[in-house]
């Protein structure tokens, strides 16, 4: 049988499909044309020929991810950092809306299988907004930190591997290619004022035209019709001045307002709440793209830096490591963000946030 061998520059994914159907044919000019276009599951993406060509990274992924379970249902995966059960995981899934208190609340009965050892006892130790990660804890002392890769530079067409389904003992795989370079990704503030704004026409401040329910400016006591004339310190005269300087905040920070009310400037200080405990559960409206993709991440955005490749994930399957040929992890997976898209945050960047967290987690 001839080897298959995989190259890492300008191969699209459709082409492992093919690759693999050639093993053990001298020419794949042999194949019929239908042939190509009607393969058996064996030879498909997620059948078992193609599993065995990646069951290097593989076994990676058995030994140095988390499977992240809310009960027996797997909710997302993780990165194992460290032999004594530090995990590095998608933040956003391990939290729900609660129905009364409209505030997002740690998901209840978590627990973790690594390899094929389930823990039942599982620790929230520190989490950051901004790059939507988190670190878990289980007390274990004997587990395989991954391997980093150490060059942050990936070129497109680049292979690369992550984790597919799984059962309770065995990892699958899902492989795929770095369809664009690392940068940021935009998208919605993540924190929400819970205002209207108007610009005053001679420039004298913003005015608030509306407050919305449950936010932060209601429990400040901000009104209807008050003129803020400084926001966290800053002279504002435009509501796009407020607007940048939200982008820079997190859920939890509090700015200082000041504002006109009738004769008086008064201050008050507004706490910023999450855009999902004002607004509900409900997701935004779906475009053409997304109608066409199925399930993808409800938090899917706003990124200070990712990279983006085309394996198809569904969102439980994101938080954990995304290997190269080697089996070093490039980046921790993010986001499915639509049919075509999926997100990771580089190796660079998830390790410095990582020793960041640990920063703030108590001795």
């Amino acid at each position: 049988m001839n080897t298959l061998h995989f190259t890492t520059k300008g191969i699209k994914s459709s082409s492992l499909a093919m690759g693999i159907l050639c093993l053990g044919i001298a020419s794949c000019t042999q194949i019929p044309a239908f042939a190509q276009t009607s393969l058996s599951g064996e030879l498909r993406m997620n059948g078992k020929q193609v599993e065995a060509a990646f069951e290097a990274q593989r076994a990676i992924l058995q030994q140095s991810s988390a499977v992240i379970y809310q009960a027996r249902r797997s909710i997302g995966y993780g990165v194992i950092m460290s032999p004594d059960g530090y995990i590095l995981t998608k933040r956003s899934e391990l939290f729900e809306l609660d129905a009364k208190t409209k505030k997002s609340t740690l998901k209840e009965n978590l627990n973790v299988i690594i390899n094929a050892q389930r823990f039942a006892t599982v620790t929230l130790l520190a989490s950051d907004v901004e790059w939507d990660l988190a670190i878990l804890k289980v007390d274990t002392e004997n587990l395989t930190p991954i391997t980093w890769a150490d060059s942050t530079e990936i070129e497109q067409g680049t292979w690369v591997v992550t984790n597919g389904s799984t059962t309770k003992k065995r990892r699958r795989v899902n492989a795929g290619i770095i369809s664009a370079h690392a940068r940021e990704i935009k998208g919605d503030i993540p924190v929400m004022l819970g205002v209207g704004l108007k610009d005053k026409e001679d420039g004298s401040g913003v005015e608030i035209l509306q407050v919305v329910k449950d936010s932060g400016a209601e429990t400040a006591g901000i009104l209807k019709g008050d003129i803020i004339k400084k926001f966290d310190s800053v002279d504002v005269a435009k509501r796009e001045q407020i607007i940048d300087i939200i982008r820079e905040k997190q859920p939890g920070d509090f700015v200082e307002v000041e504002f006109l009310r009738k004769d008086k400037i008064l201050k008050q200080k507004m706490e910023l709440k999450p855009r999902k405990e004002i607004q509900g559960d409900a997701k935004q409206p779906q475009n053409r793209n997304d109608q066409m993709s199925g399930d993808y991440s409800e938090r899917r955005n706003s990124f200070p830096m990712a990279l983006q490749h085309d394996i198809d994930q569904i969102p439980r399957q994101t938080g954990g490591p995304l290997l190269n040929l080697a089996g070093k992890a490039v980046g921790i997976n993010i986001a499915r963000a639509n049919r075509a898209e999926s997100f990771a945050i580089p190796a660079k960047e998830a390790q410095q946030i990582f020793q960041e967290m640990l920063k703030t987690i108590p001795q």
